[in-house]
C-alpha cells in the first residue's frame, strides 16, 4: 500500500510539472524618475532664497559621497559632494552608502533644510531616494587653511589643512569623553583655530590626540554658525613634524626712528638676538642664526641637514616710527646652494603696521616687492634690494624676513646690511611717483612680478601676476588655466602716484589675451583710485579706466595698445590698479599679459 502511494503522488509530481511554463515571466522594475537635475548650488540658493522647500515633483542630483557612516562618527547620515557644491544628507535608515559611491538623489519628497546652520537634504529614504551609479569614485580633497573655514568657505566639503597642529591644551587627551561628542581645538601657526568635533561612538573616539605637527583631512562642517570638522577616519591625520610656536612672546618693543643692523655681534651658528628684534620659529626647532665668514658677519637661514619635512622662520625688525610715510627699506641677500622648486620661495620681506613685538600671530602682514637672489644666481653673491618705499606703511612699521624650507628644500639665505631710513624729497610727496616705465625685462618666468615700490597681491585665490617670457620678450602673464582655487583674483598695483605734481598726467599701456572662455565675469580691468591706502584693496573705491584693451574679438597673442588714458580728471594721490578675475569651476580661465606700462606728463 505505502509503495502504491509513493508512486501515486510521484506520477501527479510529474504530470504537474509537464504543466508548468518553463519561460518565467521578468518581474516588473520600479523606475526611479529623474525629472529636472539641479546642482547642490542650485539647491542651496533655493533654500537661501525660500527657507525650509519639500520637493513634490520629480527632480534629482548627482553627487559623489565623501563621508559614511561607517567609522561611527555620524549616524543616519552622509555628507555628498560634486563638481563646486557639497551638502550633508539625513537619512531615513542607517547604511548603505559607502565613501566614493557615485549616485542620484531622487528628490521628491526631500525637504531642503540646515541643521545648526549647516545646509541639509532631510527626509531622504535609503530605498526610494537614493541610485549607486558607480562606486570608488573618491573625490580628492581641497586644499583649505583654517582662515578660509572661518570665513566661511568649502562649506559640508572636503578639505585638507596642512601645517595644523592641535593645541597644546588638548595634546595627550583622547578624541571623545566616553559619554559624550567632544571638540578638540585645531590651531595654524598664526594662532587661528577651529573646532575638530569626535562623536563618543566613533571608532577613534578613545585615540590620544597627537603633540606633534602635519595635517588633516575631515569634512568642514558647522553648527550654530561656527565651522567644526567632522574627521572620517583616524588614518588621515598626519602629525609628524615640530610643533610650531604660537605668538610672538616677549614684551612690546619701543618703536625706533631707524634701523642700521649689519650683525656685527653675530655668533656663528647661534640664534640671532638683538635688543628690538623678534626671531620666531614659527615650524621646525631652526631659527635665523648668525654666520661668519672670514670677518664678514651676517644672518643666515637653511633647511640643510635639518631632519626637518618643514621649517620656518621670520627675523622681524623692531617698529620703526614713519608718521610722514617718507622711510626707505634697503638691505642685501645671497643664496646657496638653491634647492627649492616649483613656485616656492625660501625668503619672503613683509611689512606691518600693527605688530608691536608680542603679537606676531595676530598683526597683519603685507608682502613687499624687492630684489632678491634666485636660482641664477651664483652661491654667496650678494644682491642689493633696491630701495624701497614704505611710503604705504604710515605709522610704526616693523619689517618681516621669512624664510620657508626643510631638509629637502634647502636653499641657504644669507642677510646682511639691513637699514630703514628717511628717504630724501625732491618736489613730490614723500614715497610718491610722477612716471614709470615698466617693461618686465628684470622679473623672472614663472615667479610672482616683483618691482620696487609696486603691489603684487591676490585677493582670491593662491596665484599672483607673474614673469613671462616669449622671444625675449618679458612681460606680465595672469591666468587661471588649471587653477585649483575656486576663483582667482590678481592684482598689480603701481606705487603711489603724485597727480597734483603732475600737468597733464598720462597712462599708456599693451594687452594681449589668450584662449577667451570668459562668459559672465569681466577678466580683466584697469582701475584707479584716490583712496587706496596701500593695504585696503577691498574697501577702497576702485574707478575703471576707459582705455583700449584686448577683448574676445581679437586674435590670441596680439599686442592691442591701450592708447594714452587722460588722468587729469583725478587730483592728490591715486593708485592704478590691472586687475585680473579668473573662474576654474565655472571654466572661466582667459588668459591676459600686459606690457609696456608707463605713466608721463604729455
Amino acid at each position: 500500500m505505502k509503495k502504491l502511494v509513493l508512486f501515486f503522488a510521484a506520477s501527479m509530481l510529474l504530470f504537474l510539472s509537464s504543466c508548468v511554463k518553463q519561460d518565467f515571466d521578468t518581474p516588473p522594475i520600479s523606475e526611479i524618475p529623474v525629472g529636472t537635475v539641479y546642482t547642490i548650488a542650485q539647491l542651496r540658493q533655493m533654500y537661501a532664497d525660500s527657507g525650509a522647500y519639500q520637493f513634490n515633483t520629480d527632480a534629482s542630483v548627482y553627487a559623489v559621497v565623501t563621508m559614511d557612516e561607517t567609522s561611527g562618527n555620524i549616524y543616519k547620515s552622509a555628507f555628498i559632494q560634486d563638481a563646486n557644491d557639497a551638502v550633508n544628507i539625513h537619512l531615513l535608515q542607517s547604511g548603505g552608502l559607502r565613501i566614493g559611491d557615485s549616485i542620484r538623489i531622487y528628490l521628491k519628497g526631500v525637504v531642503l533644510s540646515d541643521y545648526g546652520g549647516m545646509f541639509q537634504l532631510d527626509n531622504v529614504n535609503n530605498d526610494s531616494s537614493i541610485v549607486i551609479l558607480a562606486t570608488q569614485k573618491d573625490i580628492a580633497p581641497k586644499d583649505a587653511t583654517i582662515e578660509d573655514l572661518l570665513a566661511g568657505k568649502y562649506k559640508e566639503q572636503l578639505v585638507k589643512l596642512n601645517n595644523v597642529q592641535f593645541a597644546e591644551t588638548d595634546t595627550g587627551k583622547v578624541f571623545a569623553e566616553p559619554d559624550k561628542a567632544t571638540n578638540r581645538k585645531l590651531e595654524d601657526c598664526q594662532g587661528n583655530q577651529v573646532d575638530v568635533r569626535t562623536s563618543n561612538y566613533a571608532t577613534f573616539a578613545p585615540l590620544k590626540v597627537p603633540d606633534k605637527r602635519g595635517s588633516l583631512i575631515a569634512i568642514a562642517g558647522s553648527f550654530n554658525g561656527l565651522p567644526q570638522l567632522l574627521l572620517r577616519s583616524a588614518s588621515e591625520i598626519v602629525m609628524d613634524s615640530a610643533r610650531c610656536e604660537i605668538g610672538g612672546g616677549g614684551t612690546p618693543v619701543t618703536p625706533v626712528d631707524s634701523v642700521n643692523e649689519q650683525f656685527d655681534n653675530a655668533e656663528n651658528y647661534t640664534d640671532i638676538a638683538i635688543t628690538g628684534w623678534t626671531n620666531i620659529k614659527v615650524a621646525g626647532d631652526r631659527a635665523w642664526q648668525g654666520k661668519i665668514y672670514n670677518t664678514d658677519k651676517y644672518a643666515q637661514a637653511s633647511g640643510y641637514n635639518s631632519g626637518l619635512s618643514d621649517m620656518e622662520t621670520w627675523l622681524i625688525t623692531p617698529p620703526v616710527k614713519n608718521d610722514n610715510g617718507d622711510m626707505v627699506l634697503s638691505f642685501k641677500s645671497a643664496m646657496a646652494y638653491w634647492k627649492h622648486t616649483g613656485d616656492d620661495k625660501p625668503l619672503t620681506i613683509l611689512a606691518s603696521t600693527d605688530f608691536d613685538g608680542t603679537n606676531f600671530a595676530t598683526a597683519h602682514w603685507t608682502e613687499l616687492s624687492a630684489t632678491l637672489p634666485t636660482a641664477n644666481n651664483s652661491n654667496y653673491e650678494w644682491v642689493n634690494s633696491g630701495d624701497i618705499s614704505l611710503a604705504n606703511f604710515k605709522g610704526n612699521v616693523a619689517i618681516a624676513f621669512k624664510y620657508k624650507g626643510s631638509d629637502s628644500e634647502s636653499t641657504s639665505i644669507e642677510l646682511d646690511d639691513v637699514v630703514i631710513h628717511a628717504g630724501t624729497g625732491g618736489g613730490t610727496n614723500p614715497g610718491t611717483v610722477t612716471s614709470f616705465d615698466i617693461d618686465f625685462s628684470d622679473q623672472t618666468a614663472y615667479q610672482d612680478i616683483a618691482i620696487n615700490g609696486w603691489i603684487t597681491t591676490a585677493t582670491k585665490g593662491t596665484r599672483n601676476w607673474q614673469g613671462k617670457e616669449y622671444s625675449t620678450n618679458y612681460y606680465a602673464h595672469a591666468t587661471a588655466y588649471k587653477s585649483t582655487d575656486d576663483e582667482n583674483e590678481e592684482w598689480l598695483i603701481s606705487p603711489p602716484i603724485d597727480l597734483d605734481a603732475m600737468t597733464n598726467p598720462t597712462l599708456s599701456f599693451d594687452t594681449e589675451k589668450a584662449y577667451w572662455s570668459h562668459t559672465d565675469d569681466e577678466p580683466f580691468e584697469v582701475l584707479i583710485s584716490t583712496d587706496f591706502d596701500g593695504t585696503n584693496i577691498e574697501s577702497a573705491t576702485w574707478q575703471k579706466l576707459s582705455a583700449t584693451i584686448a577683448t574676445k574679438d581679437d586674435s590670441d597673442y596680439t599686442w592691442v595698445h591701450s592708447g594714452d588714458v587722460d588722468l587729469s580728471s583725478y587730483s592728490g594721490t591715486a593708485y592704478i590698479a590691472f586687475r585680473y578675475y579668473g573662474n576654474a569651476p565655472k571654466g572661466e580661465t582667459t588668459t591676459y599679459d600686459i606690457d609696456n606700462l608707463k605713466l608721463f606728463d604729455k
